[in-house]
């Protein structure tokens, strides 16, 4: 690769990184929109704790993806002393952001859900069975813990894409 083709793509790099980081931070804008109107009209107390929860684990996600995860500015691509340790370094960034996400990026959510989720299944104005109860927690716990499942295994996809894109600019130095 020449300087200006791995220029090139360390460029492209850092852009997909960044188009990443709206598209994230426009969702958490969203989540916190939508459980901040919750907590507004729902009188429950758990069901608003829970959104509650769910708005600061929103919070702290999009602060670690912004120390974890963030893209470099082009100032460093310009000032690196070196191309390719410069991208080298951001790929393997990224990958460890990646591989630690189901920490970071996941995990956060899941106290708010439970609480949520439980307090929606469990609330004294529903008049339910309690089997009936358990399978509405369950139900409706089963497809989010599937999407958390989802992510994860498509960061555990874009983690290999970033370890063969290391190793290829290692084996070209």
């Amino acid at each position: 690769m020449t300087t200006a083709q791995l220029r090139q793509h360390a460029t492209r790099f850092q852009s997909k990184i960044r188009t990443r980081n709206r598209m994230e931070y426009a969702a958490a804008a969203l989540v916190i929109g939508v459980f901040a109107w919750m907590i507004t009209i729902i009188p429950e107390p758990m069901m608003r704790a829970g959104a509650g929860l769910i708005i600061l684990g929103t919070l702290y996600v999009c602060w670690k993806l912004h120390t974890l995860a963030g893209a470099s500015d082009a100032a460093g691509l310009d000032h690196a002393t070196s191309l390719a340790d410069f991208h080298r370094a951001e790929l393997l960034r990224q990958r460890m952001a990646l591989a630690s996400a189901w920490q970071w990026y996941l995990a956060p959510f899941v106290p708010g859900m439970l609480v949520f989720i439980g307090a929606v299944a469990f609330t004294p104005e529903l008049t339910m069975p309690l089997m009936a109860r358990v399978t509405l927690f369950a139900t409706t716990a089963a497809p989010i813990a599937a999407v958390f499942g989802l992510v994860a295994w498509l960061n555990a996809r874009a983690v290999k894409a970033l370890d063969a894109e290391i190793a290829a600019l290692d084996g070209a130095s």
